[in-house]
């Protein structure tokens, strides 16, 4: 077989397909949201990774992509047993409440109603979650269970563009969960035993619904689903046996008062720059840049607090980080004015702080020479283009990311793609190769046929006697459009975002809700 037949795209089809072997639908509706290349997330050929990835990496993946594949019967099994209408809307609904958006926009209300502390305890088990779990699926490239036989139920199409393993869906469920768990036992002798257990049974459903859900929506297997409980059990434990001296380390320190600072900053950007690089495009870097862009704001914004001690007056508690609120003092309308304030504010900052940014650093980039290399990613300082179309490419694609209301929204109400199956994306077209690939050498093995009909997996086949089909599949290919072109101004300009949003959060709703009488 030729070599550049490696960089080819093509099907293995016949005319009349076995009952069990798996094609792809010419009336499939084929999602725009998908990449123009061959970047489908874990399942390019064993050749592209072991060409791209370290020995040591690449021996990783090959040790755990057979268990990650066995797993595909069992799960199918369970999802044909279980499938119904209900169930569907149910799984694929509850699965945004543990959506990186969903915290992104759910975070801030704890602080503004006094709950300072617990604020900043989700948002550090939920930042160094999604930054470790992220880093894990781009260090493995491992993908997620076959899609045929699977159906993919999702309210969205993001998710389904990020490798499996880990599940950071279970990372950030447990250990928000555990959170939350040990703040009610914190407060149990302050509630009635209905209360307490009432409590506990909704914090019970949700889990359960999250993590089962998973399972249920072939969006994870076990092995992803222990692998994410595993990493949510670890951050909280962090945050719960060392949360208080790693606060009083980083406040309390006796360095110059300007060296903290200067450390929290380098610290995080040091995180960033050590992240994993994936081998296909995934957005879970993304993801992490925005965690840790929130993690640096809410601990510079805390250390303003503890250093100026402008809040331990202000709440009965003396606390340095909690706002103060009296929902006795205020009553139910001007409490719902704070979050209604609250989140005006952080909708405000998110729409002016992009343009603004991405105004002001493309021309630092390319005057300086700054440049902060990833793969796929544009040096800012090098390119041809303007600034103008680096601007415009910058905000596009942080829009596309975590924390956009009208996304989630959207996702939310638009029930018509919630139920995926074949090559809807383009890492759903690379499963399809895969399992109808087994068929073949099963049937090859069996039947000793002639060598040129089976599928070899370092190579791809460009044999195919359904011209319609293929004609679709290379339409799909040319059409789809997920991952536009990235420059690596954006690393930075989404960090500034996204501490701009939790500084907001913090001190801008303190000092408006003192304006507006409403503290």
């Amino acid at each position: 077989m030729s070599s550049h037949r490696q960089t080819e795209t093509s099907t293995i089809l016949r005319k009349s397909p076995a009952p069990d072997e798996v094609v792809v639908s010419e009336k499939a509706e084929l999602s725009p949201q998908v990449s123009n290349h061959l970047s489908d997330a874990g399942n390019q050929s064993q050749e592209h990774y072991k060409s791209r990835l370290s020995p040591f990496r690449y021996k990783l993946r090959s040790m755990l992509l057979p268990a990650i594949r066995a797993e595909t019967k069992v799960l199918n099994s369970l999802q044909s047993s279980l499938r119904h209408p209900l169930l569907d809307f149910y799984f694929a609904w509850t699965a945004n409440l543990a959506s990186h958006t969903f915290y992104v926009l759910m975070l801030p209300p704890p602080i503004w109603f006094g709950a300072g502390k617990l604020c900043r305890d989700l948002i550090h088990v939920l930042g160094f979650g999604i930054y470790l779990s992220g880093g894990l699926k781009d260090y493995f490239c491992l993908p997620r269970p076959r899609s045929p036989p699977l159906h993919r139920i999702t309210m969205s199409s993001y998710t389904t563009q990020e490798y499996g393993f880990p599940s950071s869906h279970s990372a950030n469920a447990t250990a928000v969960s555990l959170i939350l768990f040990s703040k009610l036992v914190e407060i149990r002798s302050s509630l009635s035993a209905a209360t307490f257990y009432g409590l506990l049974a909704v914090l019970s459903l949700y889990y359960i619904s999250l993590i089962f859900g998973r399972l249920y929506c072939g969006m994870h297997g076990y092995l992803d689903i222990i692998t994410g409980s595993l990493i949510g059990v670890f951050c909280f434990s962090f945050r719960y046996w060392y949360g208080d001296w790693f606060d009083n380390l980083m406040f309390d320190n006796s360095l110059n008062v300007w060296i903290t600072p200067v450390l929290i900053i380098a610290g995080y950007l040091y995180l960033i720059h050590i992240h994993s690089e994936p081998i296909d495009d995934c957005p879970c870097f993304d993801d992490s840049v925005s965690f840790i862009g929130v993690l640096m704001g809410i601990d510079l914004s805390h250390y303003v607090a503890h250093k100026s001690s402008y809040f331990t007056s202000r709440n009965e508690f003396q606390d340095p980080i909690m706002i103060h609120f009296n929902y006795a003092e205020l009553g139910p309308v001007k409490s719902i004015l704070r979050f209604v304030v609250g989140v005006t504010l952080v909708v405000i900052w998110k729409s002016i702080s992009k343009p603004v940014v991405f105004t002001i650093l493309p021309p630092i980039y390319k005057f300086v020479g700054i440049s902060f290399p990833r793969r796929n990613y544009i040096a800012t300082a090098s390119t041809t283009k303007s600034n103008r179309q680096i601007r415009s490419a910058s905000i596009s694609n942080v829009e596309n990311n975590i924390g956009d209301l009208n996304n989630l929204i959207k996702g939310i109400t638009d029930h018509s793609k919630r139920d995926e199956m074949g090559p809807e994306t383009e890492i759903d077209y690379y499963a399809i190769l895969d399992y109808n690939e087994d068929k073949y050498k099963n049937k090859n093995r069996k039947k000793n046929k002639r060598k040129n009909n089976r599928i070899d997996k370092e190579k791809v086949s460009d044999i195919s006697e359904n011209e319609d089909v293929e004609q679709q599949l290379q339409s799909f290919l040319n059409k789809s459009q997920v991952f536009k072109p990235r420059y690596d101004v954006e690393t930075i300009g989404r960090t500034l975002v996204y501490a701009g949003v939790s500084t907001t959060a913090f001190w801008g709703f303190s000092f408006v809700s003192e304006l507006l009488n409403l503290a």
